[in-house]
């Protein structure tokens, strides 16, 4: 069983590589989505608040690759369904690809060769969809990943494992929370050695609920509440 990863140079791709990097956890292939745009300055609070959540947002997952002298495979966009990185996992012999962003999976990616794990900010079927941990805060006064192998409807591929966390206390719930909870779910996942075990949960298609990009108000609502 051999398990890669496709990074892009988003936060959460940051919080990945550098928890796996921690922990002493090597994966077979490293693949980089790459399209080359200027990093994001953060402030002296943010990068604070990312170290407490174990990973450095002001850190570049180049930067990463490289001073840890890791071998990669980078292309110059960010695009899961790119015919070049389609045909070069057509040939990889990857059984499984920790995914990362880049793009809702289309039926040439999902049909490649390898499958794809994804780890979502909500505990499915009840939060499918998008910005799931600002709902689950409202409604729940919590969030969750649930860990899943990618299929071509939304958030409903067979369950690998799930986790629930305490809402944050600060407001960078996008750029910190988000990568940190995913992270975190990664690695545990990664630990157990649950992909390799394969005992997945199918789930239900018919059952939960879908959300969409929230409101800015309930937005605002949800932060409020984790600061509050």
């Amino acid at each position: 069983m051999k398990v890669g990863i496709i990074l892009t140079t988003d936060n959460r791709s940051k919080a990945y590589i550098q928890k796996l990097i921690k922990n002493n956890i090597i994966l077979d292939e490293i693949i980089l989505m790459n399209s080359g745009n200027h990093e994001v300055k953060y402030s002296k609070e943010i990068i604070q608040k990312s170290l407490e959540s174990g990973f450095d947002i002001s850190i570049s997952v180049l930067r990463t690759l490289k001073e840890n002298n890791l071998k990669f495979h980078e292309f110059n966009f960010v695009d899961i369904n790119n015919l070049k990185l389609i045909e070069y996992v057509k040939k990889s012999k990857i059984n499984y690809y920790l995914f990362t962003g880049g793009g809702i999976l289309k039926k040439d990616i999902l049909t490649a060769g390898s499958k794809f794990i994804h780890f979502h900010p909500g505990i499915v079927p009840d939060y499918r969809g998008s910005t799931c941990f600002y709902y689950s805060i409202i409604n729940e006064n919590n969030c969750g990943v649930t860990s899943f192998v990618m299929d071509q409807e939304l958030d409903t591929g067979d369950i690998i494992y799930q986790k629930e966390f305490v809402k944050p206390n600060h407001e960078y719930i996008d750029e910190i929370f988000d990568p940190f909870i995913r992270s975190e779910t990664m690695i545990e996942v990664i630990q157990k050695d649950l992909i390799k075990k394969s005992k997945f949960l199918k789930q239900n298609k018919s059952d939960g609920e879908t959300y969409f990009i929230i409101h800015p108000v309930l937005k605002h609502i949800s932060i409020m509440n984790c600061i509050k």
